[in-house]
């Protein structure tokens, strides 16, 4: 068994990436959540991006698979899946902030806590990579479900499940 794969099997160590995890994009979420016209939709229209009629249906929805995400880490309710979901979203987050800092030469609040705090992009693609990373290891992790209601599934079950669970 290799160093990393030590690392990210380690209980404690899981359960930190658990709960990083889930704290970012619980406060995002509710960041959002409190006001999605003003604090989600707005801030994917002012990326400029994604075409006018898609911004909006995407501020919408994102909160929610943001809080979703969150949840399923927290819990250990297909965390799998849910970490899958965290990477898949710091990849276009970062791509994202990349296009719009060194391609458009803006510099534009990203949105990514909302209500609870203004961020500007060129500060938060710092945050991008390391969510990446901490979202990998738990994907890779053969503790994700220490202190998690995912451990108490059946065995079979999670075999079967081991791609999203």
């Amino acid at each position: 068994m290799t160093v990393l794969q030590r690392f990210i099997d380690n209980h404690w160590v899981m359960l930190a990436f658990r709960l990083i995890l889930a704290g970012m994009f619980l406060i995002s979420a509710y960041g959002k959540l409190v006001n999605l016209e003003d604090y989600s939709v707005a801030a994917i229209y002012n990326f400029q991006l994604v075409p006018l009629w898609l911004a909006r249906p995407a501020g919408y929805i994102l909160p929610f698979i943001e809080l979703a995400c969150a949840l399923g880490i927290l819990f250990g309710v297909l965390t799998r899946l849910s970490a899958y979901g965290i990477a898949a979203m710091s990849v276009v987050f970062f791509g994202a902030k990349m296009i719009v800092e060194y391609v458009q030469h803006r510099i534009i609040y990203c949105g990514c806590f909302g209500a609870v705090m203004d961020t500007f992009a060129t500060q938060t693609k710092f945050l991008d990579i390391p969510i990446l990373l901490i979202a990998l290891g738990v994907i890779f992790s053969n503790s994700r479900y220490w202190l998690a209601i995912g451990g108490l599934l059946p065995e079979e079950w999670k075999d079967k499940l081991r791609l999203v669970w």
